[in-house]
């Protein structure tokens, strides 16, 4: 019987303290997102310890969150989870919607033809948010949950965005860069240098630059005005997706990327 074990590649952003934010809306819009992408119901303890602040603080952050409707508490088992104006929120935000059920099936057959793990996800000013995943059907399991946060300068998407997105993602950059392995790219003008070559050869990879003996190959979904929308990466360990990918493996991205793109 073969084992599995999951490999989380998910990078949260966490928010420092200072400059514009407004740390009441901060400590609430974390909590609204750890209860969004938690996958049972979560009691305050659980809410306080998670965005590190006190449990009574975590009460009245709950409390405001439930008098906008945007956090429910389940009666039988004082839980939270998410409310109904969330929904009603995410009706008028629909690309993300859209793409991702644009994407799912010709995610899985990628998934299914190749065994690696595939993630779409669309960049953010700090990160590239994963939107949707699909875990490698290998025996070990390697995959990204949803709602993580790539890094953008150790992550094959995040380099897809520094490359085909705006100006001011690079121009936000500042070294030294995070590292998160002994193989991260901390230093901006050879990150800048990398950024070209991805943006001539139209793909990105980021071997063992987030997680060691994990690689992954990333290029953009382009809609027909030729906008970035998203990315969609392939994650694997290195001996299943090497460091330099083979013509085959790429032209088989470049196909799913850009039938994503037509039928956005």
């Amino acid at each position: 019987m073969s084992q599995q074990r999951s490999e989380p590649l998910g990078h949260r952003i966490e928010v420092a303290e200072g400059g514009n934010v407004v740390r009441a809306a901060d400590v609430s819009l974390r909590i609204l997102q750890m209860i969004a992408f938690a996958e049972t119901p979560l009691g305050v303890t659980q809410v306080a310890q998670g965005v590190g602040i006190a449990k009574g603080a975590a009460h009245k952050h709950l409390r405001t969150l439930m008098d906008h409707g945007m956090v429910l508490q389940d009666p039988l088992t004082s839980l939270y989870l998410l409310g109904p104006k969330i929904w009603l929120m995410g009706q008028k935000a629909p690309e993300g919607q859209v793409l991702s059920e644009i994407a799912a099936p010709l995610m899985r057959s990628i998934r299914d033809e190749l065994g690696l793990a595939v993630v779409l996800s669309v960049p953010t000013p700090k990160s590239a948010f994963v939107l949707a995943t699909l875990p490698s059907n290998q025996p070990i399991n390697i995959g990204v949950r949803p709602g993580s946060e790539l890094l953008l300068h150790s992550s094959a998407q995040g380099k897809i965005f520094l490359a085909f997105g705006g100006r001011e993602l690079r121009e936000a950059l500042r070294e030294p860069l995070p590292r998160a392995t002994p193989k991260t790219q901390t230093q901006l003008p050879n990150l800048l240098a990398e950024l070209e070559d991805i943006r001539r050869l139209g793909y990105a990879t980021a071997p063992e630059e987030a997680m060691l003996g994990i690689n992954a190959l990333a290029a953009p979904i382009l809609d027909r005005s030729g906008k970035l929308i998203g990315s969609i990466g392939l994650i694997g360990s290195i001996q299943h997706l090497a460091a330099e990918p083979p013509p085959a493996l790429l032209d088989r991205l470049f196909t799913l990327t850009a039938t994503i793109g037509k039928r956005l």
